[in-house]
């Protein structure tokens, strides 16, 4: 197993089918994300509660892409393992947070935390919202001291850290995660022709210092492709 910063914990069947196993000591907890559970130990029990503080905390999370409520899993009669995985195939990632430190994590991409890390939610822009192809909210995670955070991928996970002043051009769907250092903004691909008949449209842009992190598949483009194979009966 390798060691996080509260949790020894190992990744399994990556890239494509990823779990983790994360080793929870007598005492110790981890907050997860609802229906993302497959397995634990008999020592280890569990509690749901809201995501967050207050009731309209917790409904503008689901905004962000992720649940209402959250499984809080103790170790409370002994050492346990916890297995983890999220509903969809991909891989599964562990950031260290230092204390202070703030990440951004987008539509569907929070796995589990140290208790100690902080997910509020925080709201992009009518402009990033509306035209950036994806939800009006994020989770913003920040470490009131070290902790742990998991994050998960359709498909393989790509990151890119950018220099003071370094661009990437990122595809909004297939954003994961980027410290909060970053600056970014909507901005179209090309020419109208590209925005309109390119299928890329507008994209992100993120401006360094800071780390992205995103996914190989796009959720969005995954589900058009299975439409598009499925069997449709035609009227008429």
């Amino acid at each position: 197993m390798q060691d996080g910063v509260h949790y020894k914990y190992e990744i399994l069947f990556a890239p494509s089918y990823s779990i983790v196993n994360v080793l929870l000591k007598e005492g110790q907890t981890i907050n997860a994300e609802a229906g993302v559970m497959i397995y634990h130990d008999t020592t280890i029990g569990i509690h749901t509660k809201k995501a967050a503080k207050g009731f309209w905390a917790s409904v503008k999370r689901t905004f962000a892409g992720e649940t209402f409520f959250i499984n809080e899993f103790t170790a409370e009669t002994g050492d346990g393992i916890l297995g983890l995985a999220p509903p969809y195939p991909g891989d599964i990632m562990h950031i260290k947070l230092k204390a202070g430190e703030e990440w951004m994590v987008y539509s569907g991409g929070f796995v589990a935390s140290s208790p100690t890390l902080d997910t509020g939610t925080k709201f992009s822009g009518f402009k990033k919202g509306l035209f950036g192809g994806e939800k009006m909210f994020f989770l913003l995670t920040k470490a009131e001291e070290d902790s742990d955070l998991f994050v998960s991928a359709l498909g393989g996970f790509l990151e890119r850290d950018l220099e003071p002043g370094e661009k990437l051009r990122i595809d909004n769907s297939h954003l994961v995660a980027m410290e909060s250092s970053l600056k970014w903004d909507i901005k179209k691909v090309g020419g109208l022709k590209s925005t309109l008949f390119s299928k890329e449209g507008l994209v992100i842009e993120a401006t360094g210092p800071g780390k992205v992190i995103f996914q190989t598949r796009s959720p969005s483009e995954v589900i058009s492709w299975i439409w598009r194979s499925l069997p449709h009966q035609h009227v008429g």
